[in-house]
């Protein structure tokens, strides 16, 4: 058996979670439940569970400030709230498990099954994710403003607001910042593409290029259209992302 907590405010989701839990996954031990982050910090200290069910919106302190709580997390999370589309984006680029309100069975089962393999292999990559993860978000709130990518053996904090431009290259992504340092990932160039388009200022541009746009010198507005940007490099947009681009550019101009 998994032993489990399940930090909700909601009283009414909690007894639906225990209920959605005891008739679709049967591994898994309900041993109390907090109804805010303090309360939540209290029992996990006290109870020790392998797996928490952690709700992210609740009155005063939210879910990320009850993880922030502890100095080190030896438990597996899984996120659990009504969240919107950008929230969803971001746990998927950080590989974490989430699952929306109102709950779906079959995504609960798939959910819970990946955190039981990890708890069953005594992995603790997760946890690091989750760690990782707290510290890419903003002080107060739920956006992401930095980006961990591995370098040299340690885990590196790259500013968003800082980032060129990211390039594709065969198999991994390289990351240009704006002071010319360069750092590599192995996540694919689409799950940057969605992560940063909810920031505002990112735009992909061609096949393999995604540009920040506030660091723009120039474009051509010909058939062919080129961008140039302060860093010194020059993108050509692609036809079927160039009225696209050059809308938002022309915008942007405007603002």
């Amino acid at each position: 058996m998994i032993t489990a907590i399940i930090v909700d405010d909601e009283k009414h989701n909690v007894v639906m979670l225990q209920s959605l839990l005891k008739e679709n996954c049967p591994d898994i031990k309900v041993l109390d439940f907090a109804n805010s982050a303090d309360s939540g910090f209290e029992k996990i200290n006290m109870l020790k569970p392998q797996l928490v069910f952690l709700d992210i919106k609740m009155p005063q302190k939210s879910g990320f400030d009850l993880l922030r709580m502890f100095p080190e997390i030896n438990f597996e999370v899984i996120f659990v709230s009504a969240f919107n589309e950008y929230a969803i984006t971001a746990f998927e680029f950080n590989a974490l498990g989430y699952i929306l309100k109102p709950i779906d069975y079959v995504a609960l089962q798939k959910t819970v099954k990946n955190a039981s393999s990890i708890i069953y292999a005594r992995r603790t990559l997760q946890n690091n994710d989750i760690s990782q993860f707290l510290k890419t978000l903003e002080d107060k709130g739920d956006k992401i403003n930095k980006i961990s990518v591995h370098h040299n053996d340690k885990v590196i904090f790259l500013n968003v607001k800082e980032l060129a431009f990211i390039e594709y290259k065969t198999d991994f992504c390289e990351l240009n910042m704006i002071n010319r340092s360069r750092y590599t990932s192995s996540k694919e160039l689409k799950k940057f593409e969605n992560l940063l388009s909810e920031i505002g200022s990112f735009i992909r541009i061609n096949k393999g290029v995604i540009i920040n746009t506030d660091y723009i010198k120039s474009y051509t507005k010909g058939d062919i259209c080129t961008i140039t940007i302060t860093t010194g490099q020059s993108f050509e947009v692609s036809r079927r992302k160039k009225t696209e681009v050059i809308l938002l550019l022309k915008n942007k101009t405007l603002a």
